[in-house]
């Protein structure tokens, strides 16, 4: 993954910023493997490749393990 994601130059499934593949962890921005569909809802698809995207190390982990870090309740009025 980490390789087609160089070559692809694949950014960030989570932020959609661009990844520095040399980069190892501990670096925040290093590159790992982000499931999709959370493993926690759909644990069939941890170990299919077609559930991996690459994602920042700090954002994956702020993700949290439900994958909803990122969406956003309801909002508090219309527009």
């Amino acid at each position: 993954m980490k390789t087609a994601g160089r070559r692809n130059r694949t950014p960030c499934c989570i932020c959609r910023q661009k990844v520095d593949y040399s980069l190892e962890k501990p670096h925040p921005d290093a590159c790992t493997v982000q499931h999709v569909k959370s493993r926690k809802r759909f644990p069939e698809l941890t170990w299919d490749p077609s559930n991996w995207a690459p994602a920042h190390a700090s954002c994956n982990y702020a993700d949290g393990p439900d994958g909803t870090a990122g969406i956003l309740g309801a909002t508090s009025q219309e527009w």
